[in-house]
């Protein structure tokens, strides 16, 4: 009993990298068996295949450790309870033993069904007398947890010498020096490229050429077979998503194959409804990787009309902020309520993996989404895309209009009714004033009083409650779409499409395989064999900016654009500036936002010719509001930092003018007495104001600047007190000197109350040069040439640049004084700014809760 109670004492490690082995491990030594000591850790049992293969990427010895024998137990099977009672117990060895075929070596007596080979041809490289191993139980007692035996850590044979790997001379100039399978990203190479279409000799040439170059063979994937791909095409070849005739039974049994690629199922019930959530092990690192401080976003509604059930994708953004999918959510559409079931055992999942995993926002499509209980599982930022709405009113009109001057007013009212409706300007009466002004075109007004009239309230709130995305994300998610479009939609029997095991099969084969090569290098080895199916590349936003400034040429109310491929082309776009425009490409009339289009609104947001991105404006709006009407948990925060700033700057000043010592003594005592009774009184005020305040303000109590802000009063060393001068219309740092480039922001306007990671405090705002100088006004500009990824800066508020075009004007309680504010002025004028909030009649500064 004492051996059990220090095994579980013993902390349980979870390193936070995909894969790790027994060097992250930290082991200890309890009493074994017979005496023995044996050497053990604790890991949770789902990343016990991360350990198996960390293991087996040993640099010093490369190996494969596969499964020499299993107990498994049912997890409802009755049991006598017992503290070492073990529910699963797994050996799992080097894939070099324990069997030894070389001269000599040592084989254990034959099973009943073993069946000697007359050729044992390559067999003395594989079973090489390898004793290393090790055994992993999942106890009764703790289910959750994995406990690892490892007492055989050396690859070594029964003698004690090296038996394979670099060490073993007698390995050399034989498969034994490497690994004896091949890794899992050249298995994975050769599946997606069997799945689209290349040829087993078109794999294996492009696989000799690339050995030869290196000069021959350094590694196992080197020592690529062409019967292993021969093998595995035959296996491709043979397979079938139709198990069984229904459809139920068939999918059970495919679940049932494919455990590791399931995060969530759930059959019909009477209480719950069909919900299959997929995800293979390369998206789960790709949502590892991307998704940490980044953007998840949603494309809910796929396949709506032709599918079964429809497909709920979640993808994240690589480098070029192209949409990778890192999970498919396969489910009735009336099932969409019961999403918080699956969204928490996906970041459960995430979570064990890596701990440290957090995101930044999280994208929705859908204005029935449960924003709460988003914001409660990811702990984030919600945005909303409006990226479908628009689509689907693009592609009506160029079906139900047909002329395009025509077209270009009826979305340019859409645009600026949607705008206003952002801003908080706006509500439903502009799309009532907009039906009546196109009573001409009856198809489309027909068409959008049947569709949109009625989901109209609900979009409207949505838009008002939650933060646009920006274009770039937009433009991502159309490209995605169109891609899962052309990869799963093009059967000729188009009644697969009402069974679910076709669809789950086609996803995790084919169309994983399609996004798999779109992240591999060397895809382009292979063009010979691409289809329409393989469109890849970068998204339309980003091809915009490849397009110069000198190829745009904007006349009255189009702009024209010259084709990059041709250069005797030029592709007119309508209502230039707008994501409501219109273009005579091929993209565009598809109802897609093109390049062309994405490249004139850059060019008028430059001129200053159109006003800022929505997205923009609300952020911008946002921090308006924080300067007027800060959060009632901040104000006596605000003033203790104003005075602390003070009283630093006036004992610098006397250490530094040793000559006035005793009359800036006096000052100094003076002046702090004088703002300690300011203070005093202030105090007792603003506490007044803080009860007026709780209830306007509940949604901000979570604001952690507060909490930062705390962090830097008491912590010295760690702040940089700056001064801050608010004159009229104008907020000063000593420290701004620096130009930031701005770009199109996801920024959720809640996340600076629920602080998701990366947002910094107002202190920070102040301290990193967010806030730049300038005369009357802070100015912002649509940087478009150094555009980074938008999801880096959903958080960051360093992003504010000079445009001598457009400026928009943040209105501060005006005060005429040229010299830095006193502690007891700031905090006065923080306090007079809080009750104007109050009591003015006006509309009151929200943020969205």
């Amino acid at each position: 009993m004492a051996r059990w109670d220090q095994i579980f004492s013993l902390p349980v490690q979870n390193p936070p990298t995909l894969e790790f082995s027994s060097a992250d491990l930290v082991w200890s030594k309890v009493e074994g068996w017979r005496d023995n000591m044996d050497r053990v850790a604790v890991i949770p049992f789902a990343r016990v295949d991360d350990f198996v293969r960390g293991e087996s990427s040993n640099k010093e010895c490369p190996t494969r450790f596969h499964v020499e024998a299993r107990r498994r137990r049912a997890l409802k099977a009755p049991f006598k309870a017992k503290v070492d009672g073990v529910l699963e117990y797994i050996l799992y060895w080097c894939s070099f033993g324990p069997d030894d075929h070389r001269k000599g070596g040592v084989i254990r007596p034959s099973r009943s069904t073993y069946v000697p080979k007359k050729k044992n041809a390559g067999r003395p490289n594989t079973k090489r007398g390898c004793t290393c191993h090790f055994i992993v139980k999942r106890l009764i007692a703790e289910p959750s947890i994995a406990l690892i035996i490892y007492n055989e850590d050396k690859h070594v044979d029964k003698k004690g010498s090296p038996c394979h790997g670099p060490l073993d001379k007698k390995a050399e100039g034989t498969r034994a020096m490497f690994a004896p399978y091949i890794s899992e990203d050249l298995r994975l190479r050769v599946l997606s490229l069997l799945y689209v279409g290349v040829s087993v000799e078109t794999i294996m040439q492009r696989h000799n050429e690339s050995v030869e170059k290196q000069g021959g063979p350094c590694n196992r994937d080197d020592l690529l077979t062409h019967r292993y791909v021969r093998r595995q095409e035959r296996s491709i070849r043979r397979s079938t998503h139709e198990l069984d005739e229904d459809d139920a039974v068939s999918l059970s049994m495919w679940v049932e194959g494919h455990r590791s690629n399931v995060f969530f199922y759930e059959n019909f019930t009477d209480t719950d409804t069909f919900t299959l959530g997929i995800q293979t092990e390369w998206q789960l690192q790709q949502m590892i990787r991307f998704g940490n401080r980044g953007l998840l976003a949603s494309d809910s509604r796929f396949g709506t009309n032709k599918l079964k059930y429809p497909v709920h994708s979640l993808v994240v953004f690589n480098l070029d902020y192209n949409a990778i999918p890192v999970a498919w959510i396969i489910s009735p559409r009336f099932a969409s309520g019961d999403a918080h079931r699956w969204m928490r055992a996906l970041h459960s999942r995430v979570q064990t993996k890596d701990p440290s995993w957090k995101l930044a926002g999280f994208v929705v499509d859908d204005p029935l989404a449960d924003v709460q209980i988003i914001r409660e599982i990811f702990q984030c930022s919600v945005l909303l895309s409006f990226w479908r709405v628009r689509h689907a009113w693009h592609k009506n009109i160029l079906k139900k209009c047909a002329e395009n001057e025509k077209r270009a007013e009826i979305l340019r009212q859409l645009g600026k009714a949607v705008d206003g409706v952002c801003c908080g300007d706006e509500n439903m009466d502009s799309f009532e004033l907009l039906i009546k002004d196109q009573v001409n075109d009856p198809e489309f007004i027909d068409y959008f009083k049947a569709t949109w009239c009625p989901r109209l309230g609900m979009w409207t709130t949505a838009l008002k409650n939650l933060p646009l995305t920006s274009l770039e994300t937009c433009a991502a998610m159309e490209f995605y779409h169109s891609q899962l479009k052309l990869r799963l939609l093009n059967e000729k029997d188009s009644a697969v499409y009402q069974r679910t095991d076709w669809l789950v099969d086609k996803l995790g084969t084919k169309v994983h395989s399609y996004f798999w090569l779109d992240e591999y290098s060397e895809k382009n080895n292979f063009s010979r064999y691409w289809k329409d199916e393989w469109m890849s590349g970068l998204t339309y936003w980003r091809r915009a900016l490849r397009i110069p400034d000198s190829d745009i040429i904007i006349e009255g109310g189009i702009a024209k654009v010259t084709d990059q491929i041709t250069r005797d082309r030029k592709f007119v776009v309508w209502n230039p500036g707008s994501q409501f425009g219109i273009c005579d490409c091929q993209w565009a009339e598809m109802g897609n936002l093109c390049e062309h289009m994405c490249k004139v609104i850059n060019v008028c947001r430059k001129k200053g010719t159109t006003r800022p991105s929505v997205s923009l404006l609300q952020y911008q709006k946002v921090l308006t509001d924080m300067l007027r009407c800060p959060p009632h948990d901040s104000l006596i925060r605000d003033h203790a930092v104003s005075f602390a700033m003070s009283v630093q700057k006036q004992l610098n000043a006397l250490i530094s003018i040793g000559s006035n010592l005793e009359s800036r003594s006096s000052f100094r005592g003076h002046m702090i007495t004088t703002l300690e009774h300011q203070a005093d009184r202030e105090l007792s005020t603003g506490e007044t104001v803080l009860k007026n305040k709780s209830e306007l303000n509940q949604n901000k109590i979570d604001c952690a600047s507060g909490q930062d802000a705390s962090k830097n009063i008491t912590d010295n060393s760690s702040s940089e007190l700056v001064d801050l001068t608010v004159t009229g219309n104008r907020v000063d740092g000593e420290t701004a000197r620096q130009e930031c480039p701005c770009t199109e922001m996801d920024i959720d306007t809640t996340s600076i109350c629920i602080s998701p990671p990366r947002l910094n405090s107002v202190e920070e705002v102040v301290g990193g040069n967010s806030f730049q100088q300038s005369k009357n006004r802070v100015q912002t500009d649509m940087e478009y040439d150094s555009l980074p990824s938008s999801y880096d800066t959903v958080c960051n508020l360093n992003k504010f640049v000079d445009n001598e075009r457009h400026r928009e004007k943040i209105e501060v309680d005006p005060s005429p004084m040229n010299d830095p504010l006193t502690a007891a002025d700031f905090a006065n004028q923080c306090m007079m700014n809080s009750q104007n909030g109050i009591l003015s009649d006006g509309p009151e500064p929200t943020v969205a809760s």
